[in-house]
Order: structure tokens, then sequence, then C-alpha cells
């Protein structure tokens, strides 16, 4: 069997291509990013853990530490019996509770670092039904809305560290997370960003915030999860946090040992779709580093910027998305010569639209 590897190349321009490159034999649908809380869940994967009490900041039994976890996050449900499609995406369910996805790795990392943790919500509700989500959140951004939210950090000034978690809805962070970095200073504070998505990584993101908070010090290797992967993640929380240096020693964490890297004597190909020539970039990079062969998905009709225009409903981009008969999109050349000679094949593509996660 070929090792195929997706490199998630995230850029702002997106496709609505049908056929998405994955590691995993997925048993659900996949999608784009437009999604809510966009990650498919299994629940019988998941460990038990401890689900920790919620806006905890000035813990007295963490106080030496002064590390905060932040996140928002929005499961479309917190019922866990017969979720549709939208539903299941958006959440994990941990011994019988619905957590969003964004919330299970905020929940990780708390759980594993001893930190305080907030969760920011909206002071009015969003609402769970799927489209209405999804529109709301296109039309936040077409407004450069500040959502209010509903508590506050009473002494953010006591952490001298904090984790910041959100999902990527529209390419972006939800504008709810502009009216936090607007409430509050972070100066002389460490930020380090994660994330859940639908296949756009951060998007970006973690420049954003460098540039809402000129004055913190914003790591730049934070953690980004997809939506298909996060029910088996916490192994990677855990490599990650240790990586940073922020395991607690009291938590009893195990760190999986890194695995030596696949030694394989076939050959490698490089297989991407590009429309703007950043995924090409990354692709031909790629193919030196590894000395693969390049396949480039390159469509008859080619995409112009406003079909790529993914704010359009009515754009092409988002046409093929809404409608499966669209997307059979028709293909220069579909076929790879000696396909058999390749072990390993490297699928590159743009990221998704949204991830309501």
């Amino acid at each position: 069997m070929k090792k195929v590897t997706a490199v998630l190349m995230s850029i702002l321009l997106s496709f609505g291509l049908a056929a998405c490159g994955s590691t995993q034999d997925d048993s659900k649908q996949e999608a784009t990013d437009r999604t809510v809380e966009s990650v498919e869940t299994e629940s019988s994967s998941q460990p038990e853990m401890e689900i920790p009490e919620e806006n905890t900041e000035g813990n007295p039994d963490y106080e030496e530490g002064k590390t905060l976890v932040v996140y928002f996050s929005m499961p479309e449900t917190s019922d866990p019996n017969n979720m549709t499609q939208e539903e299941d995406n958006s959440a994990v369910v941990i011994d019988g509770e619905v957590l969003g996805n964004t919330q299970y790795v905020a929940y990780v990392i708390q759980e594993n670092t001893g930190a305080d943790i907030f969760r920011i919500e909206p002071e009015t509700p969003y609402p769970t039904e799927h489209d209405t989500l999804v529109d709301l959140a296109a039309q936040e951004q077409e407004d450069n809305a500040r959502p209010a939210i509903k508590d506050s950090i009473e002494d953010l000034g006591q952490y001298d560290t904090v984790f910041v978690g959100y999902p990527n809805w529209w390419g972006d962070m939800p504008m709810i997370l502009y009216s936090f970095f607007d409430a509050y200073d972070f100066s002389g504070k460490t930020i380090i960003p994660f994330n859940t998505h639908g296949g756009s990584g951060f998007s970006g993101t973690i420049s954003t915030i460098a540039e809402l908070e000129p004055d913190a010090d914003v790591r730049e290797d934070g953690f980004t999860v997809s939506r298909n992967n996060v029910q088996d993640a916490e192994p990677d929380i855990l490599a990650w946090l240790a990586d940073l240096g922020y395991i607690n020693s009291s938590s009893g964490a195990s760190v999986p040992e890194e695995k030596e890297a696949e030694n394989t004597d076939g050959k490698s190909l490089v297989v991407y779709y590009s429309a703007s020539g950043n995924t090409e970039e990354v692709a031909a990079y790629i193919a030196g580093a590894m000395n693969a062969d390049l396949f480039e998905l390159e469509p008859v009709e080619i995409y112009s910027s406003a079909d790529l225009d993914w704010t359009d409903r009515d754009s092409r981009v988002s046409r093929e998305h809404d409608n499966v008969e669209e997307r059979a999109v028709p293909l220069v050349a579909d076929t790879v010569e000696n396909w058999e000679s390749y072990d390993t094949v490297f699928i590159g593509y743009a990221g998704g639209i949204i991830g309501l996660n």
C-alpha cells in the first residue's frame, strides 16, 4: 500500500476541489472549512479526562506557573445522541459530555500544564443551527464586528503565559477573538496560539495576533489540528507542550517518544494544485528536498480571481462546494504515468474556507 502524506498548505485564496488528500480512512464525509467545529469524532476512542472547572483564573492551587488557557469554542449541540453530520463534525464526546473541538484541546492543555482556564463566550449567545451560524460568522467578518464578551478576566496581570485557542472561521479568527485582544493588554506576556480547523490551519492568524499585540511575545510554533484528527490529538498535544517546556510534572502526563523516520528506497511524488502560486512553491521545495517527481493538478478551465472569491456565495468555488454535481473538475492531465513506481505521495492543496470549530 502506498504511503500518502497530505500536506496542508494554508493560504487565504482557496478552491473547491472535491478530492482532498488524507492519511486516514474516514467513514465520515469530508468537508471544507465551512463546517462548525469541523472535526470528526469517535467517542469510543477518547481517553478519560477530568473536565476542568472553567473561568478559574486566580486559582489559589496554582499560583507559581502563572499560566492561563483562554479559548473560544462553538459546538453545535450539547446532546451526544443522534447527532447530525454538522453536529458530529463540531464536537467530541468525553465520558458522555459533548465538548467543542477547540474546547477539547484547551482541556488537554489545561490538564497537563496545571494552568487556569477561561472560556470566551459571547454576551448574546450564538445560534447552534449550522447554516445560521455560518452566515453569522461571515457577516461579523464583513462588518469587522466586535461581539461583546460575557465574562472578563479579573487579573490578567498575574499571568506570564497565555495559551489562546480558537477555530478557523472564514480563514481568520472568529471576530470575538478580536474583541478579546482589544480588551486586554498583553505587553510583556507570552502568547501561545492553538487552533482547530477543517483544512486551513492557522491561515495567518498568528501574524494577526502579533500585529494586535506588538508588545507581547507571540510564539510562532503554535498547535493546530484538523477536525479529522482531533480525537487522536492528545499525544501530539503532549509532545508539543513538552517541546515548549510547559508540561506540569505533577500532571502525570506521559509524553510519547518520537518515532524514527521511516526509511524507504522507493520513489516519491508530489501532487499539488495551486491557484495563487503559494502551494506550487511549497510543492517545489518538497520535491527538491525529497528528490521527488512533481505532478500538477491543472484544471482545463483556469480559476479566475472572481472564481476563487469564497465570500461570494455564487462564485465558482462556492458553487463547487455546495453542489456535488459541480465538483468533477476536468483536468488537463488526470493520469500519473508509472503510478505504481511511487511508494510515497505528497498531496498539496490550498486551505479550506471556513472551520467554525
